[in-house]
């Protein structure tokens, strides 16, 4: 019985979204030479300190999706599920706009959003 329960362990655990890591390429929004979309800390894994840098609300940022989205990744790699969503969601509803991606590839604020949405809802095809 104890080997079954450790089998189903592993099983969920490959099957969880590997949120305490950094967001790939494809979701993380370059920021400004100055760094306000902490796209640096986010790559390296400092969820805390992009949080401390994103989060406030200056009044130009509060509908930003570049920013938003950010925000998002660094509340999931800090494991706060629910807030990620939330900065996503309102990252979906912001102005859209093109964005710079990490990896290089521009793309739609909104299509971002729903593909970081996506990386949040765990996959249960692994049965």
């Amino acid at each position: 019985m104890k080997s079954v329960v450790a089998i189903m362990g592993l099983a969920l655990a490959a099957s969880t979204p590997a949120l305490a890591q950094s967001a790939p390429d494809s979701l993380v929004v370059l920021g400004v030479p100055d760094g306000n979309l902490a796209a640096k800390a986010l790559a390296s894994g400092q969820f805390e300190a992009a949080i401390d840098r994103l989060e406030p609300m200056w009044p130009y940022g509060a509908n930003d999706p570049a920013r938003l989205i950010n925000l998002g990744n660094a509340y999931a790699g800090a494991g706060r599920i629910d807030q990620a969503r939330e900065a996503y969601r309102s990252a979906r509803f912001a102005p859209e706009m093109t964005l710079v991606l990490a990896n290089g590839q521009e793309d739609s604020s909104r299509a971002v959003a729903r593909r970081a949405m996506d990386r949040l809802n765990p996959s249960f095809a692994a049965r």
